[in-house]
């Protein structure tokens, strides 16, 4: 009996530690790694899309090349499409046609084109030599943003030749289009942005980012802003519908490559040197929250259903998450809430990122071996992230074979 009172003793003095546990803020933890899950995949995966039933296509930059097709909730591919040698970029219209970067037996470069379920490429459409970006538009159009030749290409739906050519800056890396119509191209070289307006054959203004950001993935809202990553400035500038010049600047991780806009609004980062993608809430001014990932993340796509799936190139895996933010951490500012202060040392219109800072990763995330996929741990312990930076100010900072289409023996 002495036994019993002195345990529910002990029990009672415990809960107010658990009541406090159970309070305390959800901010502290990331609402996301908790379902979080590592993907194996085979070959290097590089390039990846999202296609209007919720089927990811995730390219393979090897000689043999390929495709791999992932539907909603497989933990492997459940197909695999036929490609040239080493596929990069890839991009999926509304009808479910698939465009893939590819090159011949001769190396050259060009498009495939595989029709909506198809296990081959049916069609190619000859490019220039050289690194080459897809976007599609919402009306099915695609924009190839060719770096070396600073030159955004336009194919209309159901073509299989170039329509036009749109001159650009100097490097433009990616391409966003925005719902009506308006192509933004981010010239990573130049520090600025290339303007085009619907239909146009020539830009109509360019807006300037910093020469010394090197503005690289771009996405558009669904309502009109523009963001773009910058990978050695690690912010975010956004510009609002119809401006023209950068609104603001959200602070983010390290060597921030891509972003993506979710239908409700909500932004994901890629962070390349964290490992980590910075999510910020519809309309917000700091990042609410950051979700670990595999080694160096890269490109990133968002579901039908709202899942986020990114690219760990380094990791040579998929990181998967349900987007949409769940609890205080997850809430956007309310209309006319100040901005948290930048604190020193930043630069005019930049704003720190909130909620979990990249440099102070929770966890990592656990590969299951074979092609299974482990939940992450949560946020069990604090990590320390040793890795190089990359190439100085002025040279691409992407790793060598991101943009090197030559046969890698790998």
């Amino acid at each position: 009996m002495t036994r019993r009172r002195s345990a529910a003793r002990t029990l009672l003095a415990g809960l107010p530690a658990v009541a406090a546990l159970l309070l305390a803020p959800a901010a502290v933890v990331p609402s996301f790694a908790d379902d979080a899950a590592v993907i194996e995949v085979t070959g290097q995966p590089l390039g990846v899309a999202a296609g209007a039933d919720g089927a990811v296509y995730v390219s393979d930059y090897n000689w043999v090349g390929g495709v791999s097709v992932f539907q909603p909730g497989e933990l492997q591919a459940s197909r695999q499409i036929k490609v040239g040698h080493f596929s990069t970029s890839v991009a999926v219209t509304p009808d479910g046609t698939l465009y893939v970067v590819q090159t011949t037996e001769a190396m050259q470069t060009e498009i495939g084109v595989v029709a909506p379920g198809a296990g081959e490429v049916s069609k190619t459409i000859p490019l220039t030599q050289g690194t080459h970006w897809l976007t599609v538009a919402p009306d099915g159009s695609l924009y190839v943003a060719s770096p070396s030749e600073g030159t955004v290409s336009v194919v209309l739906p159901g073509e299989a030749r170039v329509e036009r050519v749109i001159e650009a800056g100097n490097y433009p890396v990616e391409a966003a289009v925005t719902a009506d119509g308006t192509v933004y191209a981010t010239n990573q070289h130049a520090g600025t942005v290339t303007v085009v307006p619907k239909g146009a054959a020539a830009p109509s203004h360019t807006i300037a980012v910093g020469r010394t950001s090197g503005p690289h993935g771009i996405a558009a809202g669904p309502d009109g802003t523009v963001y773009v990553a910058n990978v050695l400035s690690n912010d975010v500038a956004v510009i609002e519908p119809g401006g023209t010049a950068v609104a603001r600047k959200i602070r983010v991780g390290r060597e921030p490559q891509e972003v993506v806009a979710a239908p409700d609004g909500t932004l994901y980062v890629t962070n390349s040197a964290d490992n980590t993608v910075s999510v910020i809430p519809p309309g917000a001014e700091a990042v609410a929250e950051t979700v670990p990932t595999g080694d160096d993340p890269g490109r990133l796509a968002v579901r039908a259903d709202g899942s986020v799936v990114v690219v760990n190139r380094g990791g040579r895996s998929l990181t998967v998450f349900d987007g949409g933010l769940t609890g205080p951490a997850g809430t956007a500012p309310a209309p006319g809430a100040k901005a948290a202060d930048p604190g020193p040392g930043a630069e005019p219109g930049e704003v720190a990122s909130g909620g979990l800072s990249a440099g102070s990763l929770p966890a990592l995330p656990v590969v299951a071996a074979g092609a299974a996929a482990l939940l992450l741990a949560g946020a069990a312990a604090l990590v320390a992230l040793l890795r190089r930076r990359r190439k100085a100010v002025g040279e691409d900072p992407a790793p060598a074979w991101l943009f090197d289409q030559t046969p890698t023996g790998s």
